[in-house]
Formats: C-alpha cells, structure tokens, sequence
C-alpha cells in the first residue's frame, strides 16, 4: 500500500488534469451558447422555431427516394462551395451553374428559369408532332401554326408589306413617289391607326386595351394608353445613350434601303436618310411627351373617364371616332366611357397635331417605319443583321410580333410555341397540360392550394406584428386575403376529355385551318387574339377567374383590379417545385413565389385595390384602404427597402448604367423580400402541424444541410442566370425586377432567419446590424 503523504499516483494526476479540462471546456461552451443565445434573441423573430444545425449530435435521416435524389443533383448543378454563403450567398448557390451554362452565341440570357421554359416549351412540341387523328379543332389549329412557323418559307414577302402599306395609309410616303397627304384623309389616316392595331396587333401613337373597368367592377371598360416605345424611354431622354438612338436611326435607314429594293423603289437615298430622320425626331418627340414607368404607380391618377363628346372637346385634333370605330369591330359601346390614363401625353400629342409640328407625312412615315419593324422577318434576304440588331437594343415591352432569327432546330421550334404562348395563350396551355398524367395534375393542385393557404395564414400573421399598421387597416388587409381569387394550374373550365369548351373559345381562330402562308396564318393569329383577349371582351361579363396569360407559362403573377394570384402549371416544375421533392425545396422555390405575388396585393400598388379588385377612392395625401397612419408606416418600410437597393449599387459597378434602381424596383424587392420570409413560416408551420415536429429526411449528397437551409438554396438557385451586358442594361433601364444576383443577397440580408440558420456571424454580408436591415411586412 502507498504512503498516503507519498506522490501522487500517474494514474490519478491524469484523472485530475482531465476534470480540470473537462471543468474549462464547459465553461467555454457555455460561454459561447450563451453568446449565442444573446445573439438570436437580439434579430430572430418571437416565434419558436427550431434550427437544425448542419452538425447535428444524432446521425441525420437520408433519404433516397428518386425525388429526393433529384432535388439534390439540381441544387448541385449550382452550388460552388468555394463560396461563404454568409458573404455570398448568391455566388454559393449559383457559380457552378454560371460557369457551365455560358451564354450562347446570339443569345441574351440563359438561367434556371428559361431552362424550365424550354423543357415545357418540348413537352409541347412533342404533343404537336402527334398524328392522332382525334386532335381538338383547337389542337389542330395549334398544330398547324407551329408547323407553318417551323418551315416558315415566309421570308421576302416585302410585297405583302408594301400592299398593307397601301391599303391602310396609301403607301409608304418616303418610298413611293405619288403618296400626297391630300389623298388621305383626317379619318383615314386614324382608321389605319386602328386597322393596324386590330389586325396586325401593332400600336403606333396611342394604344387600347380592354380590362375590367376599376369603379364598376361588374363591366369592363376600354383602356386609352400612351404609345409603346420600341426602346426604354431612357434611350431616348439620357443624354449619355445618344450612341444606341445614332445605331438605332442608322439600323432603320439600312433596313428601309433593303425594303426600298425590294419593292423596286426608286427614291433617292437622300430622300431616305431626309425623312427617315424626320420620322426619329417625332417619336423623340413623343418619348419625351411619354410618362416614366416610376410615375406610373397611382391608378387613380390613371383613371380620367371620358365621354366620346368629351373626348372630342378635350383632344380635338385626335380622330376618336374613326380611331375607336376600327377598333371596336361590333359596333358602338352599350356604355359611352372611355378612360383616357395619361392625360399628359395626350394633350402633348393634340398639341402637336394642332400646332402641325410634324406633317402628315411624316406621321405616315414614322407609323410604317414601325409597321417594318414589325415585320422584319417578312423582309427579303439581308435584314437578318438588323433584326437582330432591333432584338438587341429594342426594351421588350411589346409591339414587335417577330420570330427571333434561329440556327438550331430546338431553338426555332422554343421560339414558335413562344409565339402560341402569346397570341394563343389557353390553346398552348391545354396541350400542354393534355400531355400530363391526370392524377399527377390533381395531386399537384392540391398540394399548391394546401401551401397557398399555409402561405397566406402566415403572412396574415406577420402583419399582425406591424406596430404602425392599425387594426383598421389590420381588418381590411384580413378581408383582402379573404377576397383572394387563387387561380392554380390551369382554369376549371378546361375539360380534358370534351373540347367543346376549348373549341368554342377559339372560334375566332378557324380560319388559319384553311391558310398555308406564315404571313397570312399571322396575321390570323393577331386578329384572332385581339378580337379574343382585348377589344372582343369589352361587352362580355367580367371575370376574375381569368388567367389572362398561358398554363404554359413559367411565371406567376398578381393582378390587382382582379384581387387574383395565378400560379401556372408550367411553373409548378423544377427549379421551383416538383410533387416528389422535399417539402423543404418546395416551398423555398415556389412557397416563395406564392409569397411573392401574394405580397403585391398589399404593396403601394395593390393596397389601392380591394377585396373584389375595386379602386379604392384617394384622400388629399395617400391611396387605398389603409388609413393615414398605416400608410405612414408603410412608406417608411418602403423607403428603407428603396434606399438600401440604391446605396448598395446592385449588380454592376462600372459603365454608365450600373445600378438597379431602388424606386423603380421597390415593388418587387418589397414582395421578394416579405414573400420569401412568409413561405419560410409557412414552411415552418407545415413541418409543426403535418409532421409533428419532426424534421425532413435530407438530401443524399447534401446530407450536411439542414432542411431549412436547403429551403434557402433552393431559393437561391431559382435565379441563376447568365445575361449579355446589352440585356443587362436594358433591365436596369426598364424593368421593375432587379437582377437575380440582387433578388437573392439583399434578401437574405433582410432575413434574419437565414443567417441563423447557417450560423452567419454578426456583420457578415448576410447577417448585417439591425440598423442596416429593412424589416418588411414585420414587426419582428
């Protein structure tokens, strides 16, 4: 036996230093899960939520269904470790997909969301090939203008152009020698104006549309809009793109040279270079005179209903009776109102009419330099280049119905179903959706109106915590979200097994059956799609069912007069969702779209509609249905969102035109940003109440994520996407949506949440000061 004053046995030394070690490293770590703790209660929401960690104590659930492998190898197609998701989570999500997914020659974009696109655009292409005989009358219909458009020996029909040409405005002054304004007249000249909108589906000086009137929901109205720019209004007004307005003139005069030859014109080209200019400085002229989309934003504003006697007195020198009779084809309207929506614009335009600023001929000249450029394809051989030329530089908002030139197969067949999208728009999407299992269909509505729902209680949650939104306006934003039209995947009228229903819808279309020319058959496709989704509609009851775009569609959108949220079927497909895929994927890619559209009916646009679509009346100093003091509130939300994208100068930092604009896509960001987090809840809420808590299996592969931060990646991956800088600046230019890059970092800056759950230390990119984050559609 030891002496007990003796040393101290080896074995018991040891025992004492590990109890001392073990004594620190428990001191330490409760130091630091009280740091921790400190932390989440300083920027995370009230709500318990429990947060899985990437390094779990308990050997994680994988699982490897055929859906969950699937979601797994998409989100890796993007995801570049070599990234801190916590400085950039844009880059950790999407690098490895821009690096192999360069933009093709000729192309301007490429990302997730065209990728999707295209898939369904084959899906159609497939259902078109067929050779079943027991094809729909729309189907065949369908088939025979994607047909026309894949062979497409259209090309160097100069002489049907010209032929319209003559028809509706005697010519092309600057082409033909005999044109003289005295042989057309005042009410001619403005039936063309109409004609060529109706049939040809191209506006010039003004344009019309058809929605349901926003003071007496129960009828539609016709809408009177300023003129279509071909280019973002800043390429007309901003000093600094003087360049693209010389190419864009030098592009015209080239191409009208071409027509001119092919026509066998022999005017000078003096004469050409001469007016062609003359024509450019008129519509200058009426960009200038245009309002700015940023100023568009008060609908009230845009609400100035006229009699046609009114009309008459207030734009004497505009034709409205020749103008609306070419229009509006079955006569005159049961109730005599039109509302004129920039008044602005349209004394600016009888100003100049009045004033003869610009001659006859020089009107003549500018309406059929855009007729040419709506035709380009038609043209003969050597337009190609400035017709790629306009695709380029032109804004996209419309106007041009051309078929972009293509080289590859895949490429001309995506782009001629583009076209049915748009100008056949329920026809594309029932074939579409004809082609899919119908159990698979079903068991995909319900899921989407289940996670709407989920969606939408959570959002209603969030505003409950607004400290400045009153319980007035709390009420009213309540019987908005009951209000709710919820239009999921495709409308209910559609009937797989009649096509009755779909016939009869398209009836307008049947004469193209009989056509074999792709210019006859297109502009069959205009006619047939004005008279069916415009001006035909303007005696017929409204509907707020109506999804005004295709099935087939990939996009979501909400429409305020409608108080509706339409989620197409395409876009219920990878990257956004897929019936198999993790709940966890599903509702970070489509949850959040949801949340997104969803959040626009309470944005400074759709907080001025109500529960069934009608335009709420203005007071002196704001819009809407929220009271002064809610509207206070929100402007100060919305104003922090606008300063933050404005100060920190997304995407770009070099050229002249660099940064998103904050005031023009406060809209969108505001929704991406209160969307995003009220899918998260809702995500949350499912995992409480339909799994009892417990957490989804992951993802092989990606087994060290959690389920809420594959919620996050999946989110992320949704706007990969490569762009040509032209289509950049374009969308910097013109387009409310900020790019993808944007859409995804400065989110989750404003989300507390996704900094938690990657453990983002305070002051990373992605985690910034409270005092540096805008806290949208929450108190918390």
């Amino acid at each position: 036996m030891a002496d007990a004053n003796g040393p101290i046995p080896k074995i018991v030394l040891v025992f004492v230093i590990l109890a001392v070690a073990l004594g620190i490293a428990s001191l330490v770590l409760n130091i630091l899960i009280l740091s921790k703790e400190n932390e989440k209660k300083q920027g995370e929401s009230t709500e318990t939520i429990s947060r899985p960690t990437s390094a779990p104590a308990a050997q994680p659930v994988v699982s490897n269904s055929t859906g969950f492998k699937e979601a797994a190898e998409i989100l890796l197609n993007g995801l570049d470790f070599s990234f801190d998701p916590c400085e950039d989570f844009y880059m950790f999500t999407c690098n490895k997909y821009l690096k192999t997914n360069p933009l093709p020659s000729g192309t301007n974009r490429v990302g997730t969301y065209s990728d999707t696109q295209r898939q369904v655009n084959n899906a159609i292409v497939l259902a078109l090939n067929t050779s079943d005989n027991l094809l729909s009358n729309t189907e065949k219909i369908l088939q025979k203008v994607f047909t026309s458009c894949m062979t497409l020996p259209s090309a160097g029909r100069s002489a049907r152009v010209h032929q319209v040409m003559v028809s509706t405005f005697n010519g092309f002054p600057m082409l033909d020698e005999n044109w003289s304004e005295a042989g057309l007249t005042d009410a001619d000249f403005w039936k063309g104006i109409g004609i060529l909108e109706l049939h040809y589906g191209m506006a010039s000086l003004l344009q019309s549309y058809v929605s349901i009137d926003y003071k007496n929901i129960s009828r539609n109205a016709l809408f009177i809009d300023q003129l279509l720019l071909m280019m973002a209004r800043d390429y007309y007004v901003k000093p600094h793109f003087i360049d693209y307005l010389d190419t864009y003139l030098d592009s015209l005069i080239d191409t009208i040279r071409q027509f001119k030859a092919d026509i066998q014109s022999t005017v000078p080209d003096e004469t050409i270079v001469q007016e062609a200019t003359e024509a450019a400085e008129l519509e200058l002229s009426l960009a200038l005179a245009s309002v700015p989309s940023d100023l568009l934003r008060n609908f009230e504003q845009q609400y100035n209903p006229y009699t046609l006697a009114e009309l008459r007195t207030a734009y004497p020198s505009i034709g409205w009776d020749a103008y609306l009779g070419a229009i509006i084809e079955q006569g005159e309207p049961s109730h005599d109102e039109y509302i004129i929506q920039q008044p602005s614009y349209f004394g600016t335009l009888n100003t100049i009419l009045a004033g003869k600023q610009y001659s006859k001929r020089t009107l003549v000249n500018f309406i059929m330099m855009r007729f040419l450029q709506n035709n380009l394809d038609f043209l003969g051989n050597g337009t190609d280049q400035y017709s790629r030329l306009f695709e380029i530089i032109r804004s996209g908002q419309g106007g041009m119905k051309k078929r972009p030139e293509v080289a590859a197969w895949e490429d001309q067949a995506y782009s001629c179903v583009s076209l049915t999208e748009d100008l056949m728009p329920y026809a594309n999407g029932y074939v579409y959706l004809k082609g899919i299992d119908a159990n698979l269909r079903d068991n995909v509505r319900k899921d989407i109106a289940k996670q709407t729902e989920y969606v939408i209680e959570r959002f209603l949650d969030m505003i409950a915590t607004l400290p400045w939104l009153t319980s007035t306006s709390l009420d009213s934003a309540r019987r908005k979200a009951q209000g709710l039209i919820k239009n999921y995947g495709w409308p209910d009228w559609f009937d797989f097994n009649d096509s009755t229903s779909i016939d009869a819808y398209h009836i307008h279309y049947n004469s193209i059956l009989n056509m074999s020319d792709w210019w006859d058959i297109t502009n069959a496709l205009q006619y047939a799609s004005q008279v069916t989704e415009n001006f035909g509609t303007l005696e017929k009851e409204p509907d707020r069912y109506n999804f005004l775009q295709s099935p087939a569609a990939v996009n979501a959108w909400y429409q305020p007069e409608r108080n509706s949220i339409t989620l197409p079927f395409a876009t219920l497909n990878p990257p956004y969702y897929r019936y198999d895929f993790p709940q966890a994927y599903n509702y970070g890619g489509q949850g959040g779209t949801v949340g997104h559209e969803l959040t626009h009916g309470y944005d400074d646009e759709g907080v001025q509609f109500g529960p069934t679509g009608e335009l709420y009346p203005c007071v002196w100093n704001h819009c809407g249905w929220m009271d002064k003091n809610s509207t206070s509130g929100f402007i100060n939300m919305a104003q922090c969102v606008v300063s933050q994208y404005s100060e920190q100068c997304c995407p770009l930092k070099t050229g002249s035109v660099h940064c998103a604009s904050g005031e023009r896509t406060q809209g969108e960001n505001i929704a991406d940003i209160g969307g995003q987090l009220a899918s998260y809840k809702a995500y949350r809420h499912y995992i409480a109440v339909e799994r009892n808590g417990v957490e989804e299996d992951r993802l092989p592969g990606l087994e060290q994520f959690t389920p809420n931060q594959i919620f996050w990646i999946a989110y992320g991956y949704t706007w990969c996407m490569n762009m040509s800088t032209e289509y950049l600046t374009r969308l910097l230019l013109t387009n409310p949506h900020a790019p993808g890059m944007c859409r995804v970092n400065q989110v989750m800056q404003d989300i507390p949440d996704f900094a938690l759950d990657f453990n983002c230390q305070r002051g990373s990119s992605m985690y910034p000061p409270d005092t540096q984050r805008c806290q949208v559609w929450t108190g918390q």
